[in-house]
């Protein structure tokens, strides 16, 4: 009432409705990854043949249970993998040996007991290459992360490095980083 255009003529009263969206969010469907099963590396597999443990740095916008480990597998990627998620200061929660693998493309394996975790706090998951030529695109993380919710692989920086990688045939904590490559480690979890 009382509103005029610029040429002051008066508006002629007027009414509507409209309804807004809840503030809050229906969870996401899950079980959920980082990458979709479609995803896939950019190159070859790397030409190191050194045992190696590759992950990488993760945080989930609702607490759940992590699942399992899934990686992608390209060509002479043998021996026996085995999978672990950390805490981000290298507690290791939890380790898990791939079985029945195919000969290339994303493997999984799924823990004996889901493992919680807490909303917006950083994770590692890894697994062990015991003959290298795993993935690798480097500089993926150098300027962003991955954004899958409520997953999201942080970009370099953000809580440290990521891409990360630790030589050994023990399964050492992966702390070392190299270019912010992406060795396609990633992590299942599930929400409710």
């Amino acid at each position: 009432s009382g509103a005029r255009d610029t040429a002051g003529n008066l508006m002629t009263p007027t009414s509507w409705t409209f309804t807004t969206a809840s503030a809050t969010q229906p969870p996401p469907t899950c079980p959920c990854s980082i990458w979709p099963s479609t995803a896939a590396p950019a190159g070859g597999p790397d030409t190191d043949t050194g045992s190696v443990e590759v992950g990488t740095r993760f945080r989930s916008d609702v607490a759940g249970t992590v699942t399992g480990v899934r990686f992608y597998k390209q060509t002479g990627n043998t021996g026996t993998h085995v999978g672990r998620l950390w805490t981000a200061t290298g507690t290791l929660l939890g380790t898990v040996t791939f079985s029945s693998e195919t000969a290339s493309g994303w493997q999984q394996a799924t823990f004996a007991t889901p493992i919680p975790i807490t909303a917006g706090t950083t994770y590692v998951v890894s697994y062990l290459a015991p003959v290298g030529h795993y993935s690798a695109d480097a500089g993926f993380f150098a300027n962003s992360g991955v954004d899958r919710a409520p997953l999201h692989a942080l970009g370099d920086g953000v809580d440290g490095p990521n891409g990360v990688y630790r030589y050994g045939t023990g399964g050492a904590f992966p702390t070392d980083s190299f270019q912010s490559t992406n060795y396609w480690v990633d992590v299942v979890l599930q929400t409710s």
